[in-house]
């Protein structure tokens, strides 16, 4: 009795379970992964020493210059898609809006 109590619930919750997992597009996923790790080495303005402020450096520019070209594809090409929208925007953070080369 106990197992079938198991398995009923399991499967009642199946649907929830094959919601949460809603895969994001390729493009949007990497656009992610881009606007983290821009925000990431944004936020190491330490007294570091200067080889490792030109690492930052780098890192800076790379991530959030791909990430802010990204931002602005991506709400071109999702424009419509509410879902899509608000993912994109929720990860444009202020290091991806504001970077300037």
């Amino acid at each position: 009795m106990a197992r079938v109590i198991l398995i009923m619930a399991w499967l009642c919750c199946l649907p929830l379970l094959a919601q949460a997992e809603e895969k994001l597009p390729r493009d949007v996923v990497q656009f992610i992964d881009h606007a983290q790790m821009c925000e990431h080495f944004a936020g190491e303005w330490d007294d570091n020493d200067k080889a490792r402020q030109r690492e930052i450096t780098q890192a800076v520019a790379a991530f959030c210059g791909q990430a802010q070209r990204q931002w602005k594809r991506l709400s071109a090409k999702y424009a419509g898609q509410p879902k899509l929208e608000k993912v994109i925007a929720d990860n444009a953070n202020d290091a991806v809006r504001s970077f300037r080369k």
